[in-house]
């Protein structure tokens, strides 16, 4: 039954695309006539329009942050079809594209994150891969969201899909600024405020250095009453870029880069639901915690490109350093405050060692990441012959993370005697290293039919040893006594090798249409695991295994009525199998293979420009995202359980108007955004205990007008009628009982402000 679905599924959007095909051979295709240019991405490592791409590819340039007032990822996410988030704090999240995620503890990474052509973040679960970094936007030249799994050019964890970050560019030969200040206010919260500026200076006609830096500081809208705490899940940004280009001649260009950025948060922006009804416990943004849950992000990348044109081709080489560090605090007093009490009470029994009462419980986890990367790739000229790109990837990373769950009731933060030691303490050092070759060659017929093949192959070693103490470990005999504390060391090895692929035929209708089937792979390594002692005779193996997934697609891209509109839309089915995610044993989350997944979907997206400066756009996606298989590790025993955290319908349009005000040139636009039901666990599981995520809408309005001498002045205001949207949610709690309240993050309130722009220079 679930194969005759998806094949109509695939079999309707075939008909729509041949029908609308159909229309647009009689439709003219001379040179667009309103002055808007096309964007070009780099989704497959060489410059395309973006409506050439055979595949999703949803592509915000510079301009369109702008108007959007977008800072961060948050801003842009929910407009674009098939993305889904879960904020774990205000530096950091979990994302998902087309449905792919297993669980909201997951600790591996299902997106591939870049800054220009260096992945972002650590691959492995041990870095905390599934924590996507919070870039500024500011200076960017356009987001890249790449939707399907993209595993022979972007490799490991591009199961999803992969986003790209691209800054702007040194410009040879230009002379110019860029400043920006922003105040805005927030509803049931306070003032945000942020300064940037951007700096173009040439050198000569062969040199030029770009510098920006920003900061920014954003009010958090967490309540905590019962503290007296406001403005939790505030959030300050420091973040800037130095980027060197060097290009003597048409061939030769060399490319140096240095960015950082740090983000503080304090506290998260949450509030306390109830986990039958989905309503707030006490108000939409109150939360009540014992302790403080401060958190830090911080990226640090220096990275060099090379390319040489010989004519026929195009060597590249991308070399790159990063150290990413994460340090978090949370509140998991409910969750130990139970356990632990439980473990004391047995030793009490049978060694006589005395209670520990429920207290608050910190859970700190402090984590450091370097990684050292290495591309060389030769690519042919864009001769729409045969065109081929190859190449060599490698990447080492070490991992040193510290896991400490802390018993604040005590100034050290160790448990009364005569335990004399924290609850759990964790020393988890690791290495991993990937070495890979990729290759895609697309060959043409004539104008009308291209088809791409590509394939590569990945060899992943990993190193990994843990040193833990936990209370449920339970003391050691030693010189005739009951010692606690005794650290359990325990040191793995994996070796593995994964094959990933792509076949991409298009066949060009007519100038401006495009038919395109996609069957494509994707992996996210495995490695080995968190192994406890002996005698808890655990059932979880030394080694996980990579889960990996095949995305089948087909869909159409066409512009019509004089590139006025542009219409494009596809529908895909992919098969998940090993899917990754976490399972609790005796309250340490070990690395398992739950089961298998399906998701299929439906993608779309328009643009309109209407005569007299109106524009209108709109994009969508059905998301049906299932378990094909029984997952004991997560608790579910029948097959169909919903994946969680994407929704089923998600869709968003908007209306632009340009218009002149004397001399100056001014735009209004408003965007609806809905975002529909969605689930955090699984319906009928005890320990990833489901929550329902009801649907909101959000609507956001702004008004910008440009001077002639560069100066722009533009007012917006986010969610207008400051709808309480339910972004994501945690159970872990729940897993004892469904009266414990539920932290839900929340969507920003009603938000009004100003941004004042000022571009001095330039062509």
């Amino acid at each position: 039954m679930k194969a005759v679905t998806g094949t109509t599924l695939l079999a309707g959007i075939a008909w729509i695309a041949l029908a609308t095909s159909a229309h647009a051979a009689d439709a003219p295709t001379t040179q667009p006539q309103i002055n808007e240019p096309e964007i070009i991405v780099t989704a497959n490592r060489r410059n395309e329009v973006v409506q050439s791409v055979g595949g999703e590819v949803t592509a915000l340039s510079g301009a369109d942050l702008d108007r959007m007032h977008a800072s961060t990822f948050n801003d842009f996410a929910t407009q674009v079809p098939g993305l889904s988030f879960q904020s774990y704090n205000p530096t950091s999240n979990l994302i998902a594209i087309r449905g792919v995620a297993s669980s909201t503890a997951e600790l591996g990474g299902a997106v591939s994150l870049y800054l220009d052509d260096v992945p972002i973040g650590a691959s492995t679960q041990f870095g905390l891969g599934s924590q996507s970094f919070n870039f500024n936007l500011f200076d960017m030249e356009r987001v890249e969201v790449l939707n399907g799994p993209q595993g022979t050019l972007y490799g490991a964890n591009a199961l999803g899909g992969a986003i790209k970050y691209v800054t702007a560019r040194p410009k040879l030969g230009e002379l110019s600024a860029k400043v920006e200040l922003d105040g805005s206010a927030t509803d049931h919260a306070g003032l945000n405020g942020a300064a940037r500026v951007a700096l173009n200076i040439p050198v000569g006609q062969t040199l030029a250095i770009r510098l920006d830096g920003n900061v920014e500081h954003d009010t958090g809208w967490g309540h905590d009453p019962a503290r007296g705490l406001n403005h939790l899940g505030s959030a300050d940004v420091v973040g800037g870029r130095l980027s060197v280009l060097y290009q003597p001649d048409d061939k030769l260009e060399i490319r140096l880069s240095a960015f950082a950025q740090r983000s503080k948060a304090n506290g998260v922006d949450v509030g306390f639901y109830d986990l039958t009804t989905s309503r707030p416990v006490a108000g939409a943004y109150d939360q009540s915690y014992l302790i403080d849950q401060p958190a830090t992000s911080s990226v640090a990348v220096l990275s060099g490109t090379i390319s040489y044109d010989f004519g026929f081709a195009k060597a590249v080489s991308v070399t790159s350093w990063q150290k990413n560090h994460g340090y978090y605090q949370s509140d998991d007093s409910v969750f130990y405050g139970i356990l632990v009490p439980i473990y004391t009470a047995a030793f009490t029994q049978y060694f006589g060692s005395g209670n520990v009462p429920a207290s608050p419980y910190d859970l700190l986890v402090d984590t450091n990441t370097t990684k050292f990367t290495q591309e060389v790739r030769l690519q042919s000229a864009s001769n729409h012959q045969l065109e081929w790109v190859g190449g060599f990837y490698y990447d080492h990373e070490y991992t040193g993370e510290l896991v400490d769950l802390l018993y604040t009731a005590s100034g050290t933060g160790n448990m009364p005697a005569p335990y004399n030691s924290y609850p759990f303490y964790g020393w988890l050092p690791s290495h991993y290293s990937e070495v890979a070759g990729f290759g895609d060659v697309t060959g043409y017929l004539g104008d009308i039919f291209d088809l791409t093949v590509g394939v590569r192959y990945s060899h992943q070693n990993q190193t990994y040893a843990s040193n833990l103490w936990w209370l449920g470990f339970g003391p050691t005999y030693q010189n005739e006594s009951f010692v606690y504390g005794t650290v359990y060391p325990y040191s793995s090895t994996s070796s593995q090798g994964v094959w990933t692929y792509l076949i991409n035929p298009r066949l060009h209708v007519t100038k401006d249409v495009m038919l395109y089937g996609r069957v494509s792979s994707g992996f996210r390594p495995g490695g080995p695991n968190f192994v406890l002692p002996a005698s808890f005779n655990s059932p979880v193996p030394s080694t996980f295994d990579p889960d990996k997934l095949w995305n089948y697609e087909i869909g159409e891209k066409g512009s019509f009525f004089n590139h006025r509109l542009t219409f494009d839309i596809d529908g895909y089915d992919i098969e998940w199998k090993g899917i990754q995610t976490t399972e609790n044993v005796n309250g340490i989350n070990q690395l398992v293979n739950a089961g298998n997944g399906r998701v299929q979907g439906v993608e779309a997206n328009f643009a309109l420009r209407v005569a007299g400066g109106l524009s209108l756009t709109g994009a969508g996606a059905h998301t049906v995202a299932k378990l094909t298989t029984t997952a004991p590790v997560l608790g579910i025993g029948y097959t169909g359980a919903r994946l969680p955290l994407s929704p089923r319908w998600n869709f968003s349009v908007g209306a632009a108007y340009r218009f002149a005000i004397g001399q100056a040139k001014a735009v209004a636009s408003i965007t609806d955004t809905w975002t529909g039901d969605r689930t955090s666990g699984y319906a009928g599981s005890a320990t990833n205990v489901l929550y329902s995520l009801p649907s909101y809408n959000t609507v956001n309005a702004s008004l910008g007008v440009t001077l002639p001498s560069g100066v722009e002045l533009s007012a917006y205001v986010r969610n207008l009628f400051d709808s309480k949207g339910q972004l994501s949610a945690v159970t872990l709690n729940n897993a004892f009982g469904p009266s414990f309240p539920v932290p839900v993050t929340m969507t920003q309130p009603l938000t009004g402000g100003i941004t004042l722009r000022y571009n001095w220079g330039g062509h």
